[in-house]
């Protein structure tokens, strides 16, 4: 008697029973045909017979095969009701109880080898025992040595082992694979079988007779094993049909007790489905036997064995190839891992190569030189054979690609897909139908985005490769008419037949798509980078609002004019001036209160109107005239008021500041109001370190510059300086050594504008601008560059002490130069655009210098 044997390819096998899924009783159909119930058939072949015993204290069979009578010599229905000792004898029951009762025993396939007592006297028998829900199942075989080979296990084992290891390649391993079972169970075919990601297989090797029609490299559709099938493959690494024209032995009672038929998803003697029977006849076979192939729990491939005659193969030996096939296919595995690994390794020091020529500051200028240099590791580190990158405003190809403008439409398409910054395909046409008219150049695509906002990216591109597949058959002829109806049936024909496919590219293979972890590295970066400009500027912003702030406090609490501020439609400051005029007694009163609420109704709209103006208008300032509500002068005429109001930013939040006097002041107080209204405006666009122009006059300013240009013909230029390594300088020397700093060179650059006529602005941190017009001609723009350089220079000459190692000894700046000679045909923003590309460049340049563009 043998105990169920060790081993390791358990732990891969799924053993829990097939139950859930969509399955159906209806006819099997092209419809339904993945719904066919194979795991509970109610018959099995009839090279064996099958006991169901209840979990009761005797094991009382409850269901067993209807060839009970051929195999142990009594009717099914004698055996039905008795205790299965009574069957089997008390020894082998009282082992598979000891069996099932193990630790850690799960759902494993249990055998033993056992005697049983027959009429015509004791008769040997192979038992394989599994639980089924609450029944227990014993399936008994027929020893037999008709035309079985004499097998010595540890020589073939060494043998099988030995020649695995010698080989050097997948192919070359699943070849000697298949010629050593094809040579140890006799059958006339073995084949190595694999799938792809959509359940296709191929024929990667085989061994056959010499007579035989070659399936080598064939390929099959996923159509031919179902899903239900394949998860039976799972759970059992050996399946055998002895003979493709036996006749299904029925289990008797067709239901047990619950009511539901006899689960045989790890029936050894489980009736095949007839489509299956059906498709392997058509292929003229008599007898089967498959070996899953399984990894890691899930199924990659099978060792298929046909023979051209009814064959029946010893449990002895089954078990023998169940692990050998868990030996292969974790031989195959690791193998693959190994290749994987050098491969990646490989691949993965690219992708760091090109990460770090990524983050090296430069231009993009800069940026293309050095990947034209390295194109190989852009292009080898996805077996790509083209690229196209997108980084800081510019557009460069390299290899085979399709054309900037299409390559532009694509990646916004692409990046609307893309999960986690990146997206690839291998049929781009089949879900981007405009790659329909390039795939000679990209067939297949990766892309990759290089920045949170995905507008920095890279992607790759794979041409089309046209492939001829040769099908073990038509595959669409596993659709046949039956009458009115179509059924799925297995292909009458499996000669050889070829499909051509178009539109797609090789696959991107998993140790390539993995390096996009280690160039997300780029992404991840530029974010960071991102984000402490951000937060630099935040700090710069939120100084520059404290000291406005004071700065209106200043003008609003000591002018003797009216003045409120509204946040959110509601008065958040008034000085004594506004509590007078609006006939309250404290400034205080004010707060909280909507200034309509001293407004008269017929000038309610007015008010409303001026207030959306001036939102949206920040950079200007706007005046009306208002009537008081309940309040007139000593002729009893309602009182108006004059106003302007202005767009400011006030204790942290957007708000509308507003000066005020009556109508028909004395001309005294017109004078101060005109004043202050000035003063405001002054305020409004003036930085507030600097005494320059800020960025609010600026934008405000250059509108009409350009329409005087463009009325005039001339050109407009911007020139942009930043000073250089200004972070370093301010924590060396502190904020107020820093503020002083800006002083010094805003006097300074104003002075050389002052020179060309031309205005400087604080563009923002330590930034300035300035606009000048020139005439459309060469010696207008050498003019224009040469103030550039006067205001580099400018910056030297102060000679601001900044010690630090491999800066300088002295403060530098970088300028940035763009010129419009076609007024008419651009707008002001794209050339400001231009003129802060032109400074980055000149930064990235090595700072310190001019660029123009």
């Amino acid at each position: 008697m043998t105990d169920d044997y060790d081993h390791d390819l358990e732990s891969e096998l799924n053993r829990s029973l097939l139950t859930e899924g969509d399955f159906t009783d209806d006819p099997i159909d092209l419809t339904n045909c993945e719904k066919e119930p194979i795991h509970i058939p109610g018959m099995i072949q009839p090279h064996g017979v099958l006991l169901a015993a209840a979990n009761d204290d005797t094991r009382t069979v409850v269901q067993c095969s209807r060839n009970t009578d051929l195999l142990l010599g009594a009717p099914a229905e004698s055996l039905l009701g008795q205790p299965l000792a009574a069957v089997i004898g008390d020894r082998a029951l009282a082992f598979i109880e000891e069996s099932l009762a193990r630790p850690a025993t799960g759902d494993k396939q249990h055998f033993l080898e056992m005697t049983i007592e027959l009429p015509d006297g004791p008769a040997e028998f192979f038992a394989i025992f599994h639980a089924s829900d609450d029944l227990l199942v014993v399936e008994l075989e027929r020893p037999t040595d008709d035309n079985a080979p004499v097998v010595n296990d540890f020589e073939w084992v060494q043998a099988f082992f030995t020649r695995i290891k010698r080989t050097h390649s997948r192919a070359g391993a699943s070849q000697v694979a298949a010629e050593l079972i094809k040579d140890i169970l006799g059958y006339d075919r073995v084949m190595v079988y694999e799938f792809d990601a959509d359940w296709n297989g191929k024929v990667i090797a085989e061994a056959k007779n010499s007579t035989m029609e070659p399936f080598l490299g064939h390929h099959y559709p996923a159509s031919d094993i179902p899903k239900q099938a394949r998860a039976l493959y799972v759970r059992n690494w050996v399946r055998t049909i002895v003979d493709m024209d036996y006749e299904p032995v029925p289990i008797v009672p067709a239901l047990h007790h619950s009511g539901k038929p006899l689960n045989l998803s790890l029936s050894v003697l489980r009736s095949v489905s007839p489509i299956h029977i059906e498709y392997m006849k058509n292929m003229g076979v008599g007898a089967t036997m498959t070996i899953s192939l399984i990894h890691g729990g899930e199924l990659w491939g099978m060792i298929a064995c046909h023979h051209d005659t009814p064959k029946y193969v010893p449990h002895r030996q089954r078990n023998l190839c169940n692990f050998l096939g868990s030996f292969f296919s974790s031989e195959l595995h690791q193998r693959q891992r190994l290749d994987d690994y050098q491969d990646e390794l490989h691949l993965k020091s690219l992708a760091q190569r090109l990460a770090r020529i990524f983050g090296a500051p430069g231009t993009p200028e800069q940026l293309k030189s050095k990947l034209s240099a390295d194109e190989d590791a852009l292009l080898s580190v996805m077996n790509a054979s083209g690229a196209a990158v997108q980084f800081k405003g510019r557009l460069l190809l390299f290899g085979s690609t399709p054309g900037a403008a299409e390559i532009v439409k694509l990646a916004v398409w692409l990046s609307q897909q893309a999960e986690d910054y990146a997206y690839h395909t291998n049929r781009l046409s089949s879900v981007y139908p405009r790659a329909e008219e390039y795939p000679d150049k990209a067939a297949g695509v990766v892309f990759l985005s290089l920045s949170s906002d995905y507008r920095d990216h890279i992607v790759w591109f794979r041409p089309e490769v046209v492939q001829t597949v040769t099908w073990a058959g038509d595959p669409a002829k596993a659709v046949v008419r039956i009458g009115e109806d179509y059924r799925i049936s297995p292909r009458k024909s499996f000669a050889a037949w070829q499909e051509v496919v178009t539109n797609t590219s090789l696959p991107w293979e998993p140790k390539e798509l993995h390096t996009l972890s280690d160039l997300k590295s780029i992404a991840l970066k530029q974010t960071e980078e991102d984000l402490r400009l951000a937060e630099e500027k935040s700090i710069l912003y939120a100084r520059t609002l404290k000291e406005n702030e004071s700065r209106y406090l200043q003008l609003m609490e000591y002018s003797a004019v009216a003045f409120v501020t509204l946040t959110e439609g509601r008065i958040v400051f008034a000085n004594l001036e506004a509590a007078s005029l609006l006939r309250v007694s404290a400034a205080n009163d004010l707060i909280g209160r909507q200034l309509a609420d001293w407004i008269d109704p017929s000038s309610e709209n007015e008010l409303a109107d001026m207030l959306g103006r001036i939102v949206a208008a920040a950079t200007q300032l706007r005046s009306c005239r208002l009537r008081m509500k309940a309040v007139s002068d000593e002729t009893g005429a309602p009182i108006e008021l004059e106003m302007t109001l202005a767009h400011v930013v006030y204790g942290g939040k957007p708000s509308i500041m507003a000066i005020a006097r009556e109508a028909s002041g004395d001309a005294g107080e017109e004078t101060l109001f005109t004043e202050v209204t000035r003063e405001l405006s002054r305020y409004i666009h003036t930085d507030s370190l600097t005494e320059l122009p800020n960025r609010r006059c600026f934008d405000e300013t250059l509108a009409k510059d350009w329409q005087q240009c463009a009325e005039s013909g001339k050109a407009m230029a911007v020139v942009m300086l930043d000073l250089d390594n200004f972070r370093s300088y301010n924590a060396m020397f502190g904020y107020q050594g820093a503020d002083n700093c800006l002083r010094w060179v805003a006097e300074s650059l104003s002075a050389v504008g002052n020179l060309r006529n031309a205005v400087v602005s604080r563009y923002g941190g330590a930034s300035f601008v300035l606009t000048l017009a020139e005439e459309p001609t060469p010696e207008g723009r050498a003019r224009v560059d040469m103030l550039a350089d006067q205001l580099r220079q400018t910056v030297i000459s102060l000679q601001i002490p900044h010690p630090q190692p491999g800066i300088g000894e002295f403060l530098t700046a970088s300028v940035g130069v763009a010129v419009e000679t076609n007024v008419s045909e651009g707008t002001s923003s794209d050339l400001v655009t231009r003129a802060e590309k032109a400074l980055a460049i000149a930064k990235a340049e090595g700072k310190n210098c001019v660029y123009a563009l």
